[in-house]
């Protein structure tokens, strides 16, 4: 692969994650030349999705710390290396997790029939024990064997009646066979009727228990009386134990390791899972640059809060306000006054202006409103602290406000499969546009010139590619890039269960932010992701929880106040059992701070943050876009299919820059002139814009975006959440 490559880039990005995936996506679409390689094996990089085996993988390969199985390629340095120039070595591995605890918290188990199961292979012997000889002899024996067998489980043995020999017997018994198999059918699935029905056409001559002597045709009709007699009074057991099994139905399932680990494939499992707000910047960017088509959401369906501890769902739509019975009439009114005010505050400055600089908290009690609406307002809308302050409160309220009813009745959205299918789908749009990628690649040092600017990198293969800028994920830099005293970390869990926090009729994708005794400051954000949402197979629960690590504790400290409030302690207790944990604490970088020894074209990216949404790495990037690429639109929507016209090697020569320079020019006399082919690339691409008259071009102020498995458009999306 690295033969292949190109000499010369305009933009290398170093690591897939979110930020640097959006940046390297915008200059391919305005024609830059990107080269985007990564370390690691996989997409996303610290915003990764694994399956169950992939993520216990990767929790092995940071024992070893990421980039240890690089191979590095000895480089000549005096051929590659051009006068005054000189090397900066990178680092080839990343240390941006520690203290990784991975445990099944349930063992295997013998598995032990139960009576039903007992009873039902009971009568499939003695359908079919002639076939090994005397039917009264075999099924003497299996009678005397099954019967010492449920007697050490201390199960009583059926009854069982294989009399029917007498004529009267087998003309009643006619008689209810035909409304037993016709129930039988009746009750089968397609697929269970198709079984049956391969099973009886393999095995046409099989008679169970008679030994009455009667010709073929009768034997046969003895056959299938007697079968269809077994499988009626199987019919019959199973009907008088229905209520049981729909009971056990409603329970949750007696998991093991084994079992869980026959599921791996069907895990999505998040290193860092943010949501999104329905009128967030992440979603905006989806919508305008259309890489939405390539992801696939899910709606946020509830917000949860501990009240009084007890769990409760925070209403947070006009209609969940007037539908709770968690407040009183008196205080919807008073929230929804409040939430008005909320949507439009800018233009109310006198209500807040003595609170600016002051906390959210004093704010909120200066409207005189009740515990409940304010633990509401401040916990599980703007699920802000006592440190945030009044503006960053109303701000975040009203962002969440406008996110509600977007997208159904909820503010949030979640993308299937996880996270990580987000930065995949901007470096998709990157390579559409011509990106080259490269995986479990990178770079082992930085080109320098005298005047201390990046001239290119040295990959671990040894190539030598020059660029105009190079942009890295901040693990990549060398130490005397960054900041060490800008560093932090956070404590992270992702735990499976074996069912949701608060059961109902349907899935429910749940967010709770759960303010913590021991530091009110640092509140524990849960996401819960059923089934549904494609992070786990049917039964089973995923539960990722973040808080911004102290200076001291643990990552089981740290995250001690949530387990112990939302999941099992003992067998006794309703609450989630927790089957499958992993812990760990992942580095933070919140700003990265430029140092001096950074060269002028050379930028970092900070990784994944506390924060519950996506929309910080949108204003990463494009910061840095238009710092470098000012007057260029960014990440605009990509042309339509039949308004582009493809140049191949016949009909134009290899010449010029990356990017076309030439467009449709108007002669003086008005009329359009035809491009010059032989003044285009090999395979460019020239995109004919739709004429203003062009019904079929779309409007700009459309949105599209796919939610499970429907397609909403809708044109000013946005609507509040209050009437005015």
């Amino acid at each position: 692969m690295a033969a292949d490559l190109p000499s010369e880039f305009d933009v290398i990005v170093l690591g897939t994650g979110m930020p640097e995936s959006i940046f390297a996506a915008a200059c391919s679409r305005i024609g830059q030349t990107v080269l985007h390689i990564d370390r690691n094996d996989h997409y996303s990089g610290d915003w990764s999705s694994f399956s169950l085996n992939g993520i216990q993988k990767w929790v092995e390969q940071q024992k070893i710390s990421c980039g240890d199985d690089l191979e590095l390629s000895q480089t000549d340095e005096a051929s590659i290396l051009k006068e005054g120039e000189y090397l900066l070595k990178m680092p080839l591995k990343a240390h941006n997790f520690k203290d990784i605890k991975i445990k099944f918290h349930i063992e295997d188990k013998e598995e032990v029939p139960t009576k039903q199961e007992f009873h039902a292979q009971e009568k499939v012997d003695l359908c079919f024990s002639e076939e090994k000889g005397n039917p009264e002899v075999e099924s003497g024996r299996k009678d005397e064997a099954n019967e010492k067998q449920l007697e050490n489980i201390g199960v009583d043995p059926l009854p069982v009646d294989t009399n029917i020999n007498n004529n009267a017997s087998q003309t009643s018994n006619e008689t209810q066979l035909q409304d037993f198999s016709r129930d039988e059918n009746q009750s089968q699935s397609p697929t269970d009727q198709k079984l049956s029905s391969d099973k009886e056409t393999e095995n046409p001559t099989e008679a169970p228990y008679t030994s009455v002597s009667v010709d073929d045709s009768d034997k046969r009709t003895m056959e299938g009386n007697a079968i269809s007699s077994c499988e009626a009074q199987l019919e019959i057991e199973n009907k008088e134990d229905m209520s049981s099994a729909n009971e056990n139905e409603k329970k949750c399932k007696n998991w093991s390791p084994s079992e869980i680990q026959k599921e791996w494939r069907k895990f999505n499992l998040d290193l860092s899972p943010k949501v999104l707000y329905c009128a967030g910047d992440m979603v905006e960017l989806l919508i305008t640059s259309d890489i939405a088509k390539y992801c696939e959401f899910k709606t946020v369906t509830r917000v949860l809060t501990l009240l009084n501890g007890k769990l409760e769902k925070v209403p947070c739509s006009r209609a969940d306000v007037f539908s709770s019975k968690l407040v009183s009439m008196l205080e919807k009114r008073m929230l929804m006054k409040f939430l008005t005010f909320c949507m439009d505050y800018e233009k109310q400055p006198e209500e807040y202006l003595e609170y600016l600089g002051k906390p959210f908290s004093e704010f909120l009690a200066s409207k005189k409103l009740s515990e409940n609406i304010k633990h509401f307002v401040q916990h599980s809308i703007s699920m802000t602290t006592d440190k945030d302050t009044t503006d960053e409160g109303l701000r975040k309220t009203k962002k969440f406000l406008q996110s509600l009813s977007r997208y159904g009745n909820t503010a949030f959205l979640w993308a299937l499969y996880g996270s990580g299918e987000l930065p995949q789908s901007f470096c998709r749009m990157c390579a559409v546009f011509g990106g080259v990628y490269c995986l479990h690649f990178t770079a082992s040092q930085i080109i320098l010139n005298k005047e201390g600017r990046c001239q290119g990198i040295i990959t671990t293969a040894g190539q030598r590619i020059d660029c105009k800028w190079l942009v890295m994920e901040s693990s990549y830099s060398p130490k005397e890039f960054v900041s060490p005293t800008n560093s932090r970390y956070i404590s992270r869990a992702i735990l499976l269960t074996d069912r949701p926090l608060l059961p109902t009729d349907s899935q429910e994708l749940s967010m709770l932010c759960l303010p913590c005794p021991d530091d009110p400051y640092r509140p524990i954000h849960v996401l819960e992701l059923p089934p549904g949402s494609m992070a786990a197979p049917q039964g089973i629960y995923v539960f990722h929880l973040t808080r911004l690590a102290g200076d001291h504790a643990s990552v089981d400290d740290d995250l001690s106040f949530a387990v112990k409030a939302l999941f099992k302690e003992t067998e006794d207790d309703d609450k989630p059992k927790v089957l499958w944990s992993l812990y760990f604490r992942q580095n933070y970088t919140s700003q990265v701070e430029r140092c001096a020894s950074v060269p002028e074209n050379v930028f970092l990216m900070p990784g994944p943050g506390p924060e519950i949404d996506a929309d910080a790495p949108v204003h990463v990037a494009k910061d840095l876009f238009h710092k470098l690429y000012p007057g260029e639109e960014f990440l605009p929507k990509a042309p339509n299919p039949e308004d582009i016209i493809y140049i191949d090697n016949s009909e134009a020569s290899a010449s010029g820059t990356n990017q076309s320079d030439f467009k449709e020019q108007s002669d003086d006399t008005g009329k359009t002139q035809d491009l010059d082919a032989s003044k285009l690339q090999s395979n460019e691409v020239v995109y004919a814009e739709p004429s203003s008259n062009d019904q079929s071009a779309e409007s700009n102020d459309q949105s599209g975006i796919v939610i499970g498995s429907s397609v909403e458009i809708k044109e000013n999306a946005e609507q509040n959440i209050v009437d005015k």
